[in-house]
């Protein structure tokens, strides 16, 4: 399987300067018509390192966030 990423977007890496996480997925939905339906359920964010639940916290600081696949457990 592919990583993640690359399942959705063919890339490790993209440059898209989003506002807060709310406007990544949409930016990420505009490369990958459907990511935004799945986000919720599927994804986390990881912020410069650290996982981010907040999705309206600003990323104008943010050096990068990463795309993590939510994983079940119990």
């Amino acid at each position: 399987m592919a990583p993640f990423d690359k399942e959705f977007f063919g890339t490790g890496r993209l440059d898209l300067a989003p506002r807060n996480l709310f406007d990544l997925v949409g930016k990420l939905d505009a490369l990958a018509p459907g990511f935004a339906a799945i986000a919720q359920p599927r994804v986390h964010f990881a912020v410069d390192g650290v996982l981010e639940t907040d999705w309206t916290r600003p990323l104008a600081e943010a050096a990068e966030v990463i795309v993590l696949p939510r994983v079940g457990g119990g």
